[in-house]
């Protein structure tokens, strides 16, 4: 009889732990997050997860009126965060402006009579090349989420 294998196994590296506080009065809404980390084993998350707790607390008794919630789980392994996300989104975005400028320099347009729909145009192309330069040079000009946060000094000190 054959074996089914499984798609992941509870040694991957797809375990996350993260630590939420509320807004001060509304305890159902996430203000900020405090402690986020993923890519761990489940041994590893065991091991540490008095710790986990630890920081909950701390937090929870600095921030009194707000909700400090201690969520751990599994995560898709095939989620980007961090430097994965970032490069992966990068590649992403410099196919989509230089597609963009092609469709601009190769469409062709009915031009007014004062050439506004001309410049207008060339302004477009313009800012479509200078992003695709700086995505080329490195810069990171689109939100990206870390696949490590940490701010639990900033809420434990918070008066």
């Amino acid at each position: 009889m054959e074996q089914v294998k499984a798609s992941w196994s509870i040694n991957d590296p797809i375990w996350f732990v993260r630590i939420s506080v509320s807004l001060p009065y509304n305890l159902t809404i996430v203000d900020d997050v405090a402690y986020f980390r993923c890519r761990m084993s489940y041994g590893f998350l065991m091991k540490w997860l008095w710790y986990f707790e630890y920081l909950q607390a701390r937090i929870k008794v600095a921030n009194p009126h707000r909700a400090v919630d201690l969520s751990c789980g599994r995560m898709d392994p095939k989620m980007l965060l961090g430097e994965d996300f970032v490069n992966h989104r990068r590649v992403t975005l410099i196919k989509n402006k230089r597609r963009k400028i092609d469709d601009l320099v190769t469409k062709p347009f009915a031009d007014d009579l004062f050439h506004f729909k001309s410049q207008e145009i060339n302004e477009q192309i313009n800012k479509l090349k200078n992003e695709v330069e700086a995505l080329v040079d490195g810069q990171v000009n689109f939100p990206v989420i870390a696949d490590f946060k940490n701010e639990v000094k900033r809420w434990i000190n918070k008066k």
